[in-house]
């Protein structure tokens, strides 16, 4: 076995089964979950966590110390893998301007543990703690805490006897979720552990790794079909289960549900847009009105008029914004690019052709999202320009081989269909 994973929230059922199949050893299944894959939970402590992102379940985080690195990359071969270069709970010191390499220190701490990695550029510091998959302790009030997961008042009783004579001795104890899942003798000598690591200041090699994975709809279309295996699901189950959670659940209870009505009560009159880019960071582009739509079983697209107000100029056009300036485009669940058509305000004449390269759009209530793959084509008055090439290569770092191709493939594609006067 290569590791064992606790794998919570709405991607649980295909995750299990993948990872299961990856030779990780599954473990603190929910009750639904063992139920499903027909087997006994397995109460054994995790080196590993998966689970939604707390502050959008369109993005997973992956947390704790094994060789999963790789096989994220293949299981998620069209989204965005962001890992953190400092680990989660390892020790580090600020400096005089209160930053740690290129990341803001919050607060400004000479010393203390990463409680926050700087996925949007601020690192979350901790007071100094030695940190173990069961347990934290530190010098402080002599007190225990638990961990939100470990809420039952026997279990707490049982963590409190071992972790009693040291709060005594003037040191704070935090038990982790994983505690529920060790003998007493392992929790026991796990506490000597930290207490010698805490007084002997041996943080160097302490730490979580820690990896944001922001979920292309590729993606999620993939992992519908492995739960599909194991569940009745419907297709963009895990798309829709980021606005209706309920509403899906109750429409896989019929075998024949068809997602067409959550799919139209997706899209409102005004659709905003939220262009993700390779390190995971949202541009939330101006929004447009729907003047067309089309949803059925298979899939939906929708045209909507963008205004386009103030002066500058046109991104890889060239000519100057006007005042009543639009652009029309198209999203197509199918499709790997938008066609953006800026029109003049004044007599309605194309001004030009900006072919934005991305993932396939989704939908969330009101928003339609997809990751921008850097590379985009302009055509200015007949010619052919590509753009931020140089950028797709520099931020591969973030993406898997896959995707790094499937960019450079749609823009052969699109520049070959212009070529031929195909473009659509």
């Amino acid at each position: 076995m290569k590791g064992r994973v606790r794998i919570r929230g709405i991607y649980a059922t295909a995750l299990t089964s993948i990872f299961s199949s990856l030779s990780y050893e599954i473990v603190q299944q929910s009750v639904e979950i063992a139920e499903r894959f027909m087997r006994e939970v397995n109460n054994l402590p995790a080196d590993i966590t998966i689970k939604d992102f707390e502050y959008d379940r369109g993005k997973i985080i992956v947390m704790g110390n094994g060789t999963i690195e790789e096989d994220l990359h293949d299981v998620f071969k069209y989204s965005f893998h962001w890992k953190s270069p400092i680990k989660l709970y390892s020790v580090i010191e600020a400096d005089e301007s209160c930053t740690y390499g290129n990341f803001k220190v919050e607060p400004c701490l000479e010393e203390g543990i990463v409680i926050k990695p700087p996925y949007d550029g601020k690192i979350v510091l901790s007071e100094t703690k030695a940190v173990s998959k069961y347990a934290m302790v530190w010098r402080g009030k002599g007190v225990t805490t638990f961990s939100e997961h470990i809420n039952n008042e026997e279990e707490r009783l049982r963590l409190l006897t071992l972790s009693s004579p040291l709060n005594r001795k003037g040191y704070n104890v935090k038990w982790r979720s994983n505690a529920k899942y060790a003998t007493l003798n392992e929790l026991k000598e796990d506490l000597e552990r930290l207490v010698l690591r805490y007084e002997n200041r041996e943080f160097r090699d302490q730490g979580e790794d820690f990896y944001l994975i922001t979920l292309s709809l590729p993606d999620k279309l993939h992992l519908d079909e492995v739960r599909k295996s194991i569940v009745n699901t419907v297709k963009y189950h895990h798309m829709l289960k980021l606005s209706y959670n309920r509403e899906v659940d109750s429409l896989e209870k019929d075998k024949e549900g068809s997602p067409v009505k959550l799919l139209e009560a997706l899209i409102s009159d005004f659709m905003k847009i939220e262009h993700i880019k390779a390190d995971g960071k949202a541009i939330y582009l101006r929004g447009g009105k729907v003047i067309e739509k089309e949803v059925n079983n298979d899939g939906y697209r929708i045209t909507l008029r963008r205004e386009i107000n103030g002066n500058g100029v046109l991104d890889g056009i060239g000519k100057r914004i006007e005042n009543g300036d639009y652009d029309i485009v198209e999203y197509n669940s199918d499709k790997w690019y938008q066609i953006h058509r800026y029109y003049s305000g004044i007599d309605n004449s194309l001004k030009g052709i900006y072919i934005n390269i991305s993932t396939p759009p989704e939908l969330l209530k009101g928003k339609i999202r997809y990751l921008d793959l850097e590379i985009d084509i302009a055509i200015r008055d007949s010619e052919i320009i590509v753009l931020d090439e140089d950028e797709l290569n520099k931020k591969s770092i973030y993406m898997h081989s896959s995707l790094v191709n499937k960019a450079k493939e749609v823009a052969n594609y699109l520049i070959d269909c212009i070529q031929q006067n195909k473009l659509i």
